[in-house]
């Protein structure tokens, strides 16, 4: 992982890890309405391809696969988001992989379930307003 990559990452860590569950909706707004916005797929994209996933649409297909279908397709819908929970997350795409992922992005693999579980929906819908992921690059 480059320098840039662990910044990132660790500026990444530190706005998550801030956001309780009641501002957590908010600061993603912020982040992802900001300049950080624009990078945050691509970190996360990355992350992602350190893993079998491959990308962030491998690790929401794992998801599916998991029994997560309709989670997920509320999250790339226009209506409300499903919630999932930090166990659900990890039994989908595994310790390994998450600590994989956690690693990349300059978390503890202990954290990274419960933030995904609480921002993964938030990022997901934004990057796809009109019911179709949009991914930089694609």
């Amino acid at each position: 992982m480059g320098l840039f990559d662990q910044m990132m990452g660790g500026f990444l860590s530190n706005m998550l890890n801030k956001a309780g569950p009641d501002g957590a909706g908010s600061l993603i707004e912020t982040v992802l309405n900001g300049p950080m916005g624009q990078m945050l797929p691509g970190l996360l994209n990355s992350a992602f391809a350190k893993t079998p996933f491959g990308s962030i649409d491998g690790a929401l297909e794992q998801l599916q696969q998991a029994g997560l279908s309709d989670a997920v397709a509320s999250w790339i819908s226009t209506g409300p988001n499903v919630p999932v929970s930090a166990e659900q997350i990890t039994s989908a795409l595994g310790e390994g992989q998450l600590a994989q992922i956690a690693g990349a992005l300059g978390l503890s693999a202990e954290q990274l379930p419960e933030i995904l579980a609480q921002h993964l929906p938030t990022i997901i819908d934004r990057l796809s307003p009109e019911g179709v992921l949009e991914l930089p690059g694609r």
